[in-house]
């Protein structure tokens, strides 16, 4: 290194120094000529560009110090200074980023963390929520600077995994809100955008699809189970309640409905949230966890969604309908899409006798119970059977011109259960009622002979031959109705009626 070489360096470094950046500048170049290769000098020239506010040369400069061999990590310190003084977020960013990779690399983590952290204050006050949002997944579980979490003596101190990914959840859940309602008022006013519910369900679709919130829902349960019980549970009913909202977006959708329905035992075993009692109450198609699923939920959510149907079926065998019904309004209502609070209501309106709208109420009925084996992919066929029969009752009851409607409904009804009497019981009334007395009677003939104590059958045989004209077949089979069940009024006149029928001395036994 010549006398002039050594005399020219210095004094660009003392420029420099002395914020003399113009000279700094003119003798980094000439001493550039002298050695292309000096790592010092393009460090100086680089500052000097930064500080003439030439952001291109600056940044080809210190570009060209990075794959010098002396290279350290100056030359990526100098970048950012540059990319902040321009003004330039995005290059200021993806330059720290890479000074972050430099440490890391160096294994100066603690250096990382501070690099990283400012990055993200970066992020931050642009407003780039999304980028926000992926620079601190890259923190999270198995991402690229996960390690950083560990450093200790960093100012400031990294958060813990479960403070991160609350953070992340928070971000997300706002983030995806403000997207949909952005992109659902950008489209409803389009020509041929459709009804605002379809145009929802696209973008929320769209939206979705590429959101990382269940990704880190489930991420925050996992790392909380070594935490307080009530934290864990506080995250596992955001987890339940987002997932329980997205489920039709979710794919596949079998291990989702899985997911959620694990989460909801979990939370229902403690106590908490009531949408996940309704899911199971829902689940359970009313069959053996009722008796203990419904009533707590009403004890303890009492203004949930589900409970006026709930206490209706608490109330189901109540002599005063009137309340059953008012509650089965209610659920009628506020649970519209509810399969369980559907079947309250088709069940209260046959207790009250209000036969056409328990025909209207099933129609509904089986539109939830279909809409929900589509969204979970379970079916509900002791609640579908419920539904049927109630609405084959009504229809038998509401005149002769809807006996065929309930004819068919039985034989569905039977198609599910084939040992169900009282669809038995009804098929034989309506074919009967359609004028087939001598099937209706062979259906109810086999009712009886295979279930004798059933008083009903043998009361809807007798009522049978009497429309057959059968009188003799209908007082047998009215005196084994009575003697099964002997305070039956309904068995006594009908017998009454057979014997006034058969005229002359049998009147007297009326």
């Amino acid at each position: 290194m010549s006398v002039i070489y050594k005399a020219k360096l210095k004094a660009a470094k003392t420029a420099v120094s002395e914020k003399n950046y113009d000279y700094a500048y003119d003798l980094c170049h000439d001493l550039l000529e002298l050695d292309a290769t000096s790592y010092p000098v393009h460090i100086l020239l680089g500052v000097s560009c930064q500080h003439m506010s030439k952001w291109s040369e600056g940044a080809s400069v210190y570009e060209k110090a990075k794959l010098l061999p002396k290279a350290n990590t100056l030359a990526w310190q100098g970048v950012c200074a540059l990319y902040e003084a321009s003004g330039d977020h995005a290059k200021h960013t993806e330059a720290l980023r890479e000074l972050c990779d430099r440490l890391i690399a160096e294994g100066n983590l603690q250096k990382a963390w501070e690099c990283m952290q400012k990055v993200l204050v970066l992020l931050e006050g642009t407003g780039d929520v999304r980028r926000l949002v992926r620079a601190l997944e890259e923190l999270a579980p198995n991402g690229p600077y996960n390690a950083l979490l560990d450093v200790n003596g960093a100012d400031p101190q990294p958060p813990t995994i479960v403070d991160l990914l609350n953070r992340m959840y928070r971000l997300e859940s706002d983030l995806d809100s403000r997207l949909i309602e952005s992109e659902v008022n950008k489209r409803r006013t389009r020509l041929g955008a459709g009804p605002i519910s379809r145009v929802r369900t696209e973008v929320r679709s769209e939206v979705y699809a590429e959101s990382g919130l269940l990704t880190t829902l489930a991420q925050l349960v996992e790392h909380s189970m070594s935490g307080p019980v009530d934290q864990l549970l506080e995250n596992e009913e955001l987890y339940f309640e987002c997932l329980f909202d997205r489920i039709l977006f979710v794919e596949p959708r079998n291990e989702a409905v899985a997911q959620l329905v694990n989460l909801a035992e979990d939370l229902v075993s403690n106590d908490k949230c009531s949408r996940a009692f309704e899911l199971l109450i829902e689940m359970d198609d009313v069959g053996d966890r009722a008796a203990e699923l419904v009533p707590k939920l009403v004890e303890l959510f009492p203004d949930s969604v589900l409970a006026p149907a709930a206490r209706a079926w608490m109330r189901s065998d109540a002599v005063d309908a009137d309340v059953a019904n008012g509650d089965a309004d209610v659920a009628n209502g506020d649970a519209r899409e509810s399969p369980f609070a559907q079947l309250q209501v088709v069940k209260s309106m046959e207790r009250m006798g209000r036969d056409r709208a328990c025909v209207d109420a099933a129609a509904r009925a089986r539109n939830a119970q279909h809409e929900f084996s589509e969204k979970y992919g379970a079916q509900l066929p002791r609640s579908r059977l419920q539904v049927d029969l109630a609405s084959a009752g009504s229809y038998l009851r509401i005149g002769p011109e809807h006996a065929g409607d309930a004819e068919e409904l039985f034989r569905v009804c039977l198609e599910a259960d084939a040992k169900c009497t009282e669809a038995a019981l009804g098929l034989g009334l309506a074919t009967c009622a359609l004028g087939n007395n001598e099937e209706g009677c062979q259906i109810l003939q086999q009712l009886v002979d295979s279930d004798p104590l059933n008083h009903r059958a043998w009361g809807g045989l007798a009522n049978a031959q009497l429309a057959a004209d059968n009188t003799s077949g209908a007082i047998h089979a009215y005196k084994q109705a009575i003697a099964v069940d002997p305070v039956c009024a309904e068995h006594h006149a009908g017998l009454a009626d057979a014997y006034w029928r058969l005229g002359g001395e049998w009147r007297s036994d009326k």
